[in-house]
């Protein structure tokens, strides 16, 4: 097959933004509830700033990434679309 199948290349990106927003989702969530935590001290401490300084940053970088993609392919099934209309 040479080409593209837009409509599969179409559900790919609704699928990709969909993955996007649960990992924000979920980045939400447990930082909400890791700040409730019942936790005090310096591993607290340690584990606070290393939650925010390395897996928030990677969560939000993972769901920034699958958004981008997903909007470089929803882009590329419209031109897609165009070219074959």
């Amino acid at each position: 097959m040479i080409g593209m199948n837009t409509e599969v290349v179409h559900e790919l990106a609704v699928q990709m933004a969909t993955v996007a927003d649960r990992i924000r989702a979920l980045e939400t969530r447990l930082s909400t509830r890791l700040a409730a935590t019942d936790w005090v001290g310096r591993d607290r401490e340690r584990f606070d700033a290393q939650w925010q300084a390395d897996h928030v940053r990677a969560l939000r970088e993972a769901a920034g990434a699958l958004e981008d993609a997903s909007r470089l392919a929803a882009d590329n099934a419209r031109e897609q679309d165009r070219a074959s209309a």
